[in-house]
């Protein structure tokens, strides 16, 4: 056989049609007809095996779609690497390749798309004399066929041509959805950054079970409260800076993000109770001369405990010119049992300024004021952490569980914790205040939290508790009546609550900061470096599977049509178009001058393979 009878064996050179034509719609025309043939050369028949030759080995590969199949196994493959791969980096740090792990999924996901479209275009190309072979079709569906092999367009407007009247439409439904396939896989992935543990890093914070710390001798037997101590609390009291430097422990974080197992560690906590309910208040009127003034009065405002005693009080002089207060640690009302004396204060509240006060009329009253605080040692478990060099801490449990070694007060004072390991209690560990600092400590609020005090439209006069005291009292309760503590609103009761909170905190920074032993001064920690991490997000890989299933059905489809339609595997082949004429003087059919009304089929006659009208 020469070259065109392997040409004409390839694509099935349609044959002459001996129909004739309806006269009554159109002219008699012949739509499809083969040029003309060499008379010693035969016209390609429909079945291969009719073939002189022996099919080669293309044809072969041709009539099996093994093309067509190898791509959608590559395409399938492609895919199973791109899962398998994330699978292997899904919540672990971003690969350091080279090439990029978007990059090499890109690659991937292009070829496989690559493959499913040869696959879909192919099936299209061949599902075309698919079409022509039922019946009589419009020639017009030729161009929209041929367009769907070659792109999105033409895949939308045989969507539209054809509805779902034809296999064809889920091969095109996929050429539109591969559009997005690159976007879908790109978008499977996500970073976020985690933080890991740096192995050169260091990360310590203070902690403490035994506080014994003392100042200079006071007396033979007492001492002044710790200096760190004293400071501490000083600084909570009169410290405008809002960051409150004076509540957090020793620390050090190398990287600024650092995390701690669960700690355990000696502090102290305040407990505040308002006891406005039972303030008293008393009033006598005063003698001028030998006479009884009914418009001067002395009143009293004082707290008595359960036993009827006066617990505190203040005296004022029938006007708010003059309003006391009166702070102080005897005599408690509800915390009885306090190891550090309780501290109580009678005062009015929201004093105002001194010059509002030659405003006021002289029998205006003020609204009094009283609360009762305490402040005692706890075993505190908590968790710490640093983020971004911020100090936090995430609180377990808090034990207040405690005793003397013997009823005597003056003993040390041991704290019983119920915790383990989990909560951050070594066994075998004992949290105690040794007697002598203990001391120090209530010595410490019985002057400092202690003294009455009046402000009249001449200025503030403070009182002392004793004629010598060692403490800024004066200062203190200055600060409770006239200023603003730094993280504290409101009243005064309020504000003495707050100042409270304030205090038991600073003494806290204290006591950590001040390790009784060097084996619990530290609490070693992991520091954090900020890591790339990958995320996968799978749901994205939802639409390149269902274009690659799209793809297989319509290939699988286009097998089955082809065996049951007994045709050729013309595909996209071009040779059996180019043996299109439009009558019998051999005019070639111009695309521009098909219409609707012009249909051909696709069929078998004499061994051959014939469109014709």
């Amino acid at each position: 056989m020469n070259s065109d009878q392997e040409s004409a064996a390839l694509h099935g050179v349609a044959g002459q049609d001996t129909r004739e034509a309806d006269t009554s719609v159109q002219p008699p025309r012949t739509l499809v007809e083969p040029h003309p043939e060499p008379a010693n050369e035969p016209l390609v028949p429909a079945d291969p095996k009719l073939n002189e030759g022996k099919p080669t080995v293309w044809n072969i590969i041709s009539d099996l779609f093994i093309w067509e199949i190898l791509a959608m196994v590559l395409s399938s493959a492609l895919l199973v690497a791109i899962v398998v791969i994330l699978t292997q980096y899904d919540d672990h740090p971003q690969p350091s390749w080279t090439f990029s792990l978007n990059s090499i999924i890109s690659w991937l996901s292009t070829i496989s798309k690559g493959c499913v479209l040869f696959s879909i275009s192919e099936g299209i190309g061949q599902l075309k004399w698919v079409w022509f072979t039922r019946k009589s079709r419009p020639l017009m569906d030729l161009s929209f066929f041929d367009g769907a092999s070659r792109g999105p367009w033409g895949c939308a407007s045989l969507l539209w041509r054809q509805r779902a009247r034809h296999f064809a439409v889920l091969g095109s439904l996929a050429v539109l959805l591969a559009i997005a396939f690159d976007p879908f896989v790109q978008n499977l992935i996500h970073y976020y950054p985690k933080l890991i543990v740096d192995p050169t890093g260091t990360a310590i914070v203070s902690s403490n079970s035994v506080y014994d710390a003392l100042g200079p001798p006071l007396s033979v037997s007492a001492y002044y409260l710790d200096p760190a101590m004293k400071a501490n609390i000083y600084n909570s009291l009169f410290n405008s800076d809002s960051s409150k430097p004076w509540n957090i422990p020793r620390y050090t974080c190398s990287s600024g993000n650092c995390t701690w197992d669960p700690i355990a560690t000696l502090e102290m906590r305040a407990s505040c109770t308002n006891i406005t309910d039972r303030l008293k208040t008393k009033c006598d009127n005063i003698l001028e001369g030998q006479r009884l003034s009914s418009s001067t009065q002395i009143c009293s405002v004082y707290l008595k405990d359960n036993n009827g005693n006066v617990s505190a009080y203040v005296q004022e002089p029938g006007t708010l010119w003059g309003a006391p207060v009166a702070i102080g640690s005897v005599k408690p009302l509800i915390y009885t049992n306090s190891i550090i004396p309780p501290i109580q204060l009678v005062a009015p509240d929201n004093l105002l300024p001194v010059e509002e006060l030659w405003t006021l009329d002289s029998k205006i009253q003020p609204q009094w004021q009283a609360i009762e605080c305490a402040i005692d040692p706890i075993v505190h478990s908590f968790r710490p952490t640093v983020r971004r060099g911020v100090y936090q801490e995430e609180t377990l449990g808090i034990s207040k569980n405690g005793s003397f070694e013997s009823f005597y007060l003056g003993s040390n004072y041991h704290m019983h914790s119920p915790w383990g390991q989990k909560m951050g209690v070594e066994k075998d560990r004992d949290f105690l205040i040794y007697k002598r600092t203990l001391t120090a400590i209530r010595y410490f609020f019985q002057d400092f939290f202690a003294g009455r005090a009046h402000l009249d439209p001449y200025g503030f006069a403070f009182i002392p508790h004793t004629v010598q005291y060692q403490y800024a009292s004066a200062d203190l309760i200055q600060l409770l009546t006239l200023s603003n503590i730094t993280g504290c609103a409101g009243g005064t009761a309020k504000q003495m609550h707050c100042a409270m909170d304030n205090v038991a905190e600073a003494m806290s920074k204290t006591i950590r900061d001040t390790p009784y032993s060097s084996s619990f001064a530290n609490t070693t920690g992991q520091a954090m470096i900020s890591t790339t991490y990958v995320s996968i997000h799978w749901q994205w890989i939802v639409l390149p599977v269902l274009v690659w299933l799209l793809g297989l059905v319509t290939l699988l489809g286009t097998i089955w049509k082809t065996r049951k339609a007994m045709i050729p595997t013309w595909k996209n082949g071009l040779m059996p178009l180019l043996s299109v004429y439009k009558n019998d003087r051999d005019e070639k059919l111009q695309s521009d001058q098909v219409s609707e009304t012009e249909r051909a089929r696709l069929y078998q006659s004499e061994g051959k393979m014939v469109l014709s009208g």
